[in-house]
Formats: structure tokens, sequence, C-alpha cells
């Protein structure tokens, strides 16, 4: 039986990124860019106005209240090139060309009109109020660095540049199966006598769309080693999770199969965990193959430690791991064990301090300890006795940890 971390350094080693693919812009929000993007076109692509205003000449004012003949009028998007006239202004608005022979603009508040004249009541410093050409992006500059996690502010930047799409890395492919005799489909409910409603798949293909993956749930296969043998090496997606089966009994077939498929290639079948020691995992080449437990809150742990992390790094993502958060405990925990525990919580915020109450539910068959809870609480090999107070990890579910009622401003 090999360590959380030790099975994850398994899982990642020389595990390489997907191959790149061309995105929509509007969709590639969250995806990985693969490939540096460097800038065709200046940006601003022209000297402009940042404000409403006068475009002037620095030295034609001779002081403050000094007035100016208004020559010309230029609202964004006209395209002229008049000069500016000697000791004139000329009317600009915001994102306007500065015409050739103006080197300043005044605010409109600093200003007065007055038949056909500007009076400018306070003098400007020289350049106010102008965007200068090439002064947020040159020519040639890297604007967007390889392995970025695009974010809407890059896609408007690489729409500047006159693009419609992006390179990023693709997104893993996910085949999900299920083994047991005992499974139905949802919509196959109510149950017979005996039967169980399979809620594993669609959870993980849940937990997979969070992660960037497309899933492809298919169905349940019957407790067959041939069977599941040969579905498991039919599979050409870059992933293949199964659920049940997973552990030492009469009916459980799938470490043996995943061995078949994978040879050389098979990793380990056991992990000091809980919930989900018996997690297997193999690779066929690129390929990689999950056996999660089928208790529910055992799959679903055993995929935020081990298949997240890696369907993040097929798909260029750098952070790979959810980070712990430190919270307060709200009452007293125990535990006992030689195996690292997740434990099911919900935080809240209490005067400030973030603060975690572990369910009193822990059982990995209990699908109401999961549904209702937003972290897993990490109790380490000897934190056997923890007081109301003390200090401890929780690895977030959600994103809404990072979310507040309250606003505050400043």
């Amino acid at each position: 039986m090999i360590s959380v971390e030790t099975a994850q350094s398994l899982i990642l080693e020389n595990l390489q990124p997907l191959e790149d693919e061309a995105c929509a812009l509007v969709d590639s929000v969250g995806r990985v860019l693969a490939a540096d993007l460097i800038a065709k076109y200046t940006l601003p692509g022209w000297d402009n106005s940042a404000m409403d205003g006068f475009a002037l000449r620095l030295a034609d004012l001779h002081g403050p209240e000094h007035a100016l003949v208004i020559s010309d009028e230029i609202a964004a998007g006209d395209g002229h090139k008049r000069a500016l006239k000697a000791k004139t202004a000329a009317r600009i608005f915001t994102g306007a060309l500065v015409p050739p022979g103006a080197d300043t603009v005044v605010i409109q508040e600093s200003c007065t009109i007055e038949e056909g004249q500007v009076r400018i009541h306070t003098k400007p410093q020289l350049g106010s109020n102008i965007r200068k050409r090439g002064s947020d992006l040159g020519l040639g500059d890297t604007y967007l660095n390889r392995g970025r996690v695009l974010t809407a502010g890059d896609i408007s930047l690489a729409a500047s540049q006159g693009r419609d799409s992006l390179p990023v890395h693709r997104q893993a492919s996910v085949a999900i199966l299920t083994t047991g005799n005992e499974l139905i489909e949802p919509k196959d409910a109510p149950p017979a006598r005996g039967q169980i409603i399979d809620g594993n798949s669609i959870a993980l293909a849940g937990c997979v769309h969070t992660a960037g993956g497309v899933s492809h749930r298919l169905g349940s296969l019957m407790d067959d080693p041939e069977v599941i043998y040969a579905t498991l090496n039919d599979q050409k997606t870059d992933v293949v999770i199964t659920t049940g089966g997973a552990s030492v009994g009469k009916f459980d077939h799938v470490a043996g199969a995943i061995k078949q498929v994978c040879k050389d290639g098979f990793g380990f079948n056991k992990v000091a965990v809980k919930p989900g020691k018996p997690v297997i995992f193999g690779r066929r080449g690129q390929q990689l193959f999950f056996g999660l437990p089928g208790n529910p809150v055992s799959a679903l742990v055993a995929f935020e430690l081990f298949v997240r992390p890696a369907l993040r790094q097929l798909q260029g993502y750098r952070s790979l791991f959810k980070t712990l958060i430190e919270a307060t405990l709200d009452a007293p925990l125990r535990r006992g064990g030689r195996r690292v525990e997740y434990r099911r919580g919900r935080c809240w915020n209490r005067a400030g301090l973030r603060v975690v109450r572990v369910e009193e539910k822990q059982s990995s068959g209990a699908l109401t300890s999961i549904a209702a809870q937003d972290v897993l609480v990490r109790v380490d090999v000897g934190q056997d006795a923890l007081k109301a107070g003390s200090q401890i990890e929780v690895l977030p579910l959600n994103d809404e940890l990072g979310y507040t009622e309250e606003f505050k401003s400043g």
C-alpha cells in the first residue's frame, strides 16, 4: 500500500499535455494557451485622446485664461488626416485621433466655450490626455504566454490583434464505466429489490466537466472479467474511469482487467487513504486507466486526489492540485488508524475566521454526507485528538468558498 503522494507522483510522471487545437475566441476562457502570442499591431494603433476636450499645441497657450479659435471637431472613428491649424484648438472626443500638430489635450471641464473660441482656464502639462501609439503594446511584443489559463481580459486582448481563435491544449476525453449486476439507470427507476440506481457515473461526469474534460458515460458492465477486459481494451479515449469492482472480492474484476490492458504500465491497486483505499491505476502509452471504488464518497474522494490532477496536466494546466486552506475546527475531532483521512465537512465565516464542521456521517456509502458538504477535511496520521479551535487543512470541493455574501469596498 503506497502513500497518496507516491500515487500522485506515479500518475503524473512523464505525463505530457495533449496536442493543441484551434478554439473559437468566445469559447476559450478557462482553456490553456498552447503557444506564445506575438503582437501584429501596436496598441493603441495611433495617438488618440483619452478624454473629451480640446486638442491643441501647448506652445500656443501663453498662460491661464488664454482663448483659442475652435477650428475643427474630431469624433472617434474619424480617419481624417487634417493637421491642426496654428494657434487654434480642435474639439476632440475620447478615442478620436489626435490631429497632426497637436501635442496636448485639455479636458472639457477645464474649458469654457465662448463664441467659437475655447478659453483654457489652467495651463496643462505637455502630452496631457494623449494615449501614444504603441504605449500599451508594441509590434512584435509577446502579449500572452504559453501555459496561461485564459481569462475574459486575455481574449479581449487577443481580439484586438485580429484573432478569432486561439491555439489551446485539447480537452481530455474521458470514458466512464460502472461495474455491477445491481446497477440501473436513473430513468429506469424505481429500482427492483436488490437494485441500485447508478449515481456514480453521473457524479464523475460532473467532476470531469469541472476539471475541463469531456466525459462519455458508457453505461454499466456486468461482473464478468472477460467483458470488463474487452470493454476496457477497446477504449480509445485519453482517460478511462471505472467505478466499482475495485476491491478484492469474488466479483471484483477491475484490477485484473486493468493489469491485462496496461501490462507493464500497471501502477498500483491500493493507496493509504480513507476513504478510497482500493484505487487502481495503469497506463497504456499515454492513455490512463483509473479503477475507482464503488462507494459514492470513496469514488469522489479518489477523483479529487488522483484523477483531477491528471486531467489538468493532460490539458496543459501548470497548477495541478487544489490549494489546501486552513480552517478552525468547530468541534473536537477524534480519529485512529494508519491512513490519512479526508472527512466531509462544511465551511463558513464566523467573525472573520474560516470555521469548519466535520459531518457526523462518515460512511463512504452515505450520499448525504457529500451532497451537502463543501470541503474535505484532511486528518493526517497522528492527528488523533484535536480540540475545538484547532487549525486544520481542508480541500475545497467547489468554488463557492471564494465568494461572500458581504460586500466590502476599498
